[in-house]
């Protein structure tokens, strides 16, 4: 296998991530869980979904392999690595992100010794199924070593592979220790460091726009509590001014405590509620499952960003209408009263 260069490296990773985006780190429990307990079809197809194959495995197991991607084999085809597998690709693999994958059956053979290293194996996995994202998608590069490491790296692989890389092993000799390293993969380390850190910039410039939104939410439904309060103080204000009928009022604002008490009136106060909160929860629920980011989820968010800029501005107006309504009743409410229900006001 040939040398690279970091402008080499660089250059695919840019392919690749405007081709299949980039992704946040998968959580190792969707593949360690079923590891711990023997299940390596589970474990192999969690690795596969989260590298967006909804593929069905097969799994088979041995010590002999026919070739090896990332590990070492004798003259016979046994592996003398640590963990070994090897994915059979069908010649008429569905193209990638079609729902022809849903289920698509791919056979994938592995070494005994499957769970004796956890990030290993799923380093070794995530390359070979890697394999099949690129022949999936019927890339020029799609038998390219550097480039099947790349993409699992930006599909969310990245940290797994940084410590599932290499196995160091130690053993003490008279008067000495000896230590053995594997090291698996096509990238040498400095340019899997290198690798490494120009996607997890990516990643970070990425993050910006769910940040910035994530920031705008904040302020929306910290604005959405303001509202809410307000809405408490105006209804016990009118029913405090319903008790006391009594008490002295001027008649342009009798007018308009008149016309609060209509059934409609306040109404209009719980639709604004009800519509904020529904809006504001499906966009936080978009926002935080967003794992994935590409063209689509990056359209996405800045449509959601310019959404709550105008969310925002409306409900600033809508809260500025029913602030002014409750400043005129708060008027004929006695002191003691309003001290307590603005404090009540907070707990909502």
């Amino acid at each position: 296998m040939r040398e690279v260069d970091n402008s080499y490296i660089s250059n695919a990773i840019h392919e690749l991530v405007g081709l299949l985006g980039v992704k946040e780190d998968i959580d190792r429990e969707i593949v360690l869980r079923p590891l711990k307990t023997g299940n390596a079809k589970k474990a192999v197809e969690g690795i596969a979904n989260y590298l967006g194959l909804p593929i069905s495995v097969n799994i088979s197991f041995s010590d002999k392999f026919e070739s090896s991607s990332l590990t070492k084999t004798d003259d016979s085809g046994r592996g003398i690595g640590n963990i070994t597998a090897q994915v059979s690709i069908p010649s008429y693999l569905p193209l990638y992100g079609s729902s022809e994958l849903q289920g698509f059956p791919i056979s994938v053979k592995i070494s005994q010794n499957f769970q004796r290293y956890p990030e290993t194996f799923m380093t070794v996995i995530a390359h070979e199924i890697a394999h099949i994202v690129l022949h999936s998608l019927w890339h020029k590069e799609k038998n390219n070593e550097f480039y099947t490491d790349l993409t699992a790296m930006i599909l969310g692989f990245a940290s797994v592979m940084k410590d599932g890389r290499k196995i160091i092993k130690s053993r003490e000799k008279f008067m000495s220790t000896e230590t053995l390293t594997t090291t698996y993969g096509y990238l040498s380390d400095e340019k899997f460091d290198f690798a490494f850190n120009r996607i997890d910039d990516i990643l970070t410039e990425q993050r910006y726009f769910k940040t910035t939104l994530s920031r705008k939410l904040t302020t929306y439904r910290q604005q959405l509590s303001s509202y809410r309060q307000e809405f408490f103080k105006f209804n016990k204000f009118s029913e405090c001014i319903d008790k006391n009928q009594r008490k002295r009022i001027k008649s342009e604002d009798g007018a308009k405590i008149v016309e609060f008490h209509h059934l409609d009136y306040a109404h209009r106060f719980t639709i604004v509620i009800i519509s904020n909160e529904e809006r504001l929860n499906e966009i936080h629920n978009y926002c935080m499952g967003i794992i994935h980011y590409n063209k689509t989820t990056l359209e996405s968010l800045q449509k959601f960003d310019s959404e709550i800029d105008s969310l925002i501005l409306k409900l600033s107006k809508e809260f500025d209408l029913l602030k002014n309504d409750t400043s005129i009743m708060r008027k004929y409410v006695g002191f003691f009263y309003k001290r307590k229900i603005d404090r009540q006001s907070t707990l909502i």
